[in-house]
């Protein structure tokens, strides 16, 4: 593993970060899980598909940064193909058509998603990702969650890590609820929004996700906690996804 991170901002119009327990209504989290930013980085790379999770496994990611709002979206999602057209067409022929079925759902959308991501990939894929990052010539184009929302991609920085000891540390990342205490005074006196969520952090081959619990500021502020695993990238606290 590289001892740097690369950083770099992951922004769009619109973002749709599909709800791993969604059913008839397509729910969004609010920031790009580790799952996403593994097909990210494998999209970047040019990784077959169903391989980043494998090829990338001990991949770190950390984000910060929020959406402008969301919108509730109604898709009309077509279950059947229209029918076929025939090879040849005589003049008399009235043609032929096929029943079709369309599901409307509601979708969430991100407006104006703009985050900030760390990443540290094992090698060689890290410098292969800096390299494609620093030049924009990512191998497949880069997208928001669904291929139509297609993301900007700038890369900040490559910056030296440094592991911080065991304190109270204001992170300004989305931070694993394993991994910390808060600290309820400061983030009372902060006037910091919490909300906790359950999200994707690994996925199998066979397209098996785990969860973990996060606490991410609403605002995307800091969060005062008590952990152990906090690191410095430039100016910025950060703890892994």
């Amino acid at each position: 593993m590289s001892s740097d991170c690369i950083v770099f901002k992951y922004k769009g119009k619109f973002a749709h970060f599909l709800r791993a327990e969604a059913n008839t209504s397509a729910p969004s989290y609010p920031f790009p899980t580790r799952t996403n930013l593994l097909g990210l980085a494998g999209a970047v790379l040019g990784l077959e598909k169903d391989s980043p999770q494998s090829l990338l496994k001990d991949a770190n990611f950390a984000v910060s940064g929020r959406a402008r709002g969301t919108h509730w979206h109604t898709a009309n999602f077509r279950k059947d193909p229209p029918a076929l057209v025939p090879r040849s067409v005589k003049k008399q022929d009235k043609g032929t058509s096929k029943e079709q079925r369309n599901t409307i759902i509601a979708q969430e959308w991100l407006f104006y998603p703009d985050f900030t991501v760390f990443a540290r990939l094992p090698q060689p894929y890290h410098d292969g990702f800096l390299d494609r990052l620093s030049n924009k010539t990512w191998h497949f184009t880069p997208c928001l969650g669904l291929s139509e929302m297609m993301a900007d991609l700038t890369l900040v920085a490559s910056l030296p890590l440094e592991p911080l000891e065991e304190g109270v540390h204001g992170v300004d990342t989305v931070v694993r609820k394993s991994m910390v205490a808060l600290d309820m005074g400061r983030v009372l006196d902060g006037g910091a929004v919490m909300k906790s969520i359950r999200i994707p952090r690994d996925l199998t081959d066979q397209r098996l996700f785990s969860h973990e619990t996060y606490i991410y500021e609403v605002n995307g502020g800091k969060l005062p906690v008590k952990t152990a695993h906090a690191l410095k990238a430039g100016e910025t606290i950060i703890q892994w996804l």
